[in-house]
């Protein structure tokens, strides 16, 4: 006959007298607590353990700075086990009275570390905290060694505590050693240019060894679109006299060419069809090339660009051929346009810059006016983004300010300056709202407006300006009714939005704005209400808006997609 086992012991543990984080604590280490449904658990092994927790208390409470504490424990009989009770009464805090960090070693004088001593997150008078003393040598030893001290270390490291006086004391003696620097960059690739590669470098041979810029180099390269795989490695096992040589890892891209094909829908441009080409890597000298397809009901367009990696810092700039053929009509308006450019761009994370020369040839109808016009135009573009999230912006701005213009008889049949202002900013104010505001300003130094093609004259209307409108359907008209744009151009708008569901949100606005030929601020008016759809490339923008300015208030419904900045 088998031998029946004795039935295990249930315990019910009780702590009071400590706030949460040392309760917390407390019962992390209290053993009794942590086998109180063991299977195992018999009355010897109760008793133990009661015993035992005493001392478990204590080694719970001291790390966090209480050496001297109260406790009273009773365990007690009761009818479906035992029930342990122990009330703690912490005793006063440990303080710490001195925090003393020397720097020893070529590191001596580093600005980075006497910062972090200085900020080191023990300080006199606060209750001794094992866990921040702990995590504070470590942060600044990581930080050597990310300033290049390889050998740094913590010779002398004392905690002493006094527990009858309740006082600590931190002694603590960081010796960097001697600074590495970064030696040699190297690499079998055959994919760019030496020369150009080195040129990605955010380092120079002999500069302070640091490994977050080999992270930062990867992250560089890999945004170039060039290879397929990238992997930066520095090599402290080869280093010669400190310094450390670094090799690149570089594979060619998978596929050097990406084609695109895509159906879409816009309320400005009607149904469309695209297709994209784009060479990622033209040659070893870091060329790109893309080009464009689009057939749509009102915008036809083909293009090339061609775009080379230029000056010292590749990252950054570059200078792009382009040439382009357009074929629009809206309202009263046709037009035919071949350009042809040369710029030269900044595009940095927040900052932008540009300036190029472009030659514009456009045949055009606007009402009953045809016209065959010819510019040489050179412009300069200034701009800058600030945000979050460029795509799921939940706090952002964007500003640019542009300048064109032509000099008749300098190729161009006219003189002119244009000067565009357009800003966009969003603000988060609560939890799922978010405040979206734009403006657009515009003005144009000419003779006659007559004299611009329509490409060049300012309009108003449509989805991305005012709403309620139809596309370039505000601006200055001519006797026949027709509109063919103005030299002055105001527009403005304001948009709640309000996420209810996971990605769909509902959004209400006001637009407002307008194209003329004067300095007149007669303001056409849109309000509505949309929905919105986030992908992970933006969002999809449905509106329904009414023209509130005209007689009979129209509605018009529109339809976008794209990021918020």
């Amino acid at each position: 006959m088998p031998v029946r086992p004795f039935a295990a012991e249930q315990v019910e543990v009780t702590v009071s007298g400590v706030e949460e984080a040392l309760h917390k604590n407390i019962l992390a280490r209290l053993t009794i607590y942590l086998h109180r449904e063991s299977e195992r658990l018999q009355p010897n092994t109760v008793k133990r353990l009661h015993r035992q927790a005493e001392e478990d208390i204590r080694s719970a409470l001291a790390p966090l700075g209480y050496y001297n504490p109260v406790i009273k424990g009773i365990l007690s009989k009761i009818k479906d086990g035992w029930h342990a009770e122990y009330v703690v009464d912490k005793g006063p805090p440990v303080r710490v009275e001195e925090v003393a960090i020397t720097l020893a070693g070529a590191g001596r004088d580093n600005p980075a570390l006497l910062e972090a001593i200085a900020d080191f997150p023990m300080n006199k008078g606060d209750i001794l905290n094992q866990e921040i003393y702990e995590n504070g040598k470590k942060k600044l030893v990581n930080l050597a060694f990310g300033e290049g001290f390889l050998d740094a270390a913590l010779p002398q490291r004392a905690l002493r505590v006094n527990r009858e006086k309740n006082s600590a004391a931190v002694h603590l003696v960081l010796d960097t050693g001697d600074r590495y620097l970064f030696g040699k960059t190297t690499s079998d690739q055959q994919i760019l240019r030496p020369d150009l590669l080195n040129r990605y470098l955010p380092y120079k041979e002999g500069e302070p060894y640091k490994p977050a810029k080999l992270f930062e180099l990867q992250a560089i390269l890999y945004r170039t679109d060039y290879f397929s795989k990238v992997a930066v490695r520095g090599q402290p096992e080869r280093a010669a006299d400190h310094a450390i040589p670094v090799e690149l890892d570089l594979a060619d891209p998978e596929h050097r060419n990406k084609y695109g094909f895509g159906l879409g829908y816009a309320t400005d441009t009607g149904a469309r069809g695209k297709i994209d080409w784009a060479n990622r890597l033209f040659n070893s000298h870091g060329h790109k090339a893309n080009a464009t397809l689009q057939l749509a009901e009102r915008e036809n367009i083909i293009s090339f660009l061609y775009q080379m990696p230029v000056l010292k810092d590749p990252r950054y700039y570059k200078v792009v051929g382009a040439v382009s053929y357009q074929d629009k009509n809206w309202e009263d308006t046709t037009t035919k346009l071949f350009t042809s450019a040369v710029s030269l761009e900044y595009a940095a994370p927040v900052y932008k810059f540009g300036t190029g020369l472009e030659l514009r040839d456009e045949l055009y109808d606007v009402g009953d006016t045809s016209g065959d016009s010819t510019l040489l135009v050179p412009s300069l573009n200034i701009g800058f983004i600030a945000a979050d999230n460029i795509l799921e912006t939940k706090n952002g701005l964007q500003a640019s300010l542009g300048f064109l213009g032509g000099v008749d008889g300098l190729v161009s049949d006219v003189n002119f300056l244009q000067a565009t202002l357009n800003g966009k900013g969003v603000i988060t104010p609560f939890d799922n709202w978010r405040l979206i505001g734009r403006g657009s300003m515009g003005a144009t130094l000419v003779d006659s407006i007559d004299s611009l093609p329509p490409s060049l004259r300012f309009y108003t209307g449509g989805d991305t300006s005012i709403r309620g409108y139809r596309y370039k359907s505000i601006g200055t008209k001519d006797p026949s009714g027709a509109v063919i744009g103005g030299r002055y151009m105001v527009v403005g708008s304001v948009e709640l939005e309000r996420v209810v569901y996971k990605e769909w949100s509902v959004a209400t606005f006001w637009d407002g704005g307008t194209a003329t030929d004067d300095l007149s601020l007669n303001f056409f008016q849109g309000v509505g209400a949309g929905i919105r759809f986030r992908l992970p490339f933006g969002q999809i923008r449905l509106d329904v808006a009414s023209a509130v300015t005209e007689d009979d208030t129209p509605f018009r419904v529109h339809f976008t997609v794209g990021g918020d900045l």
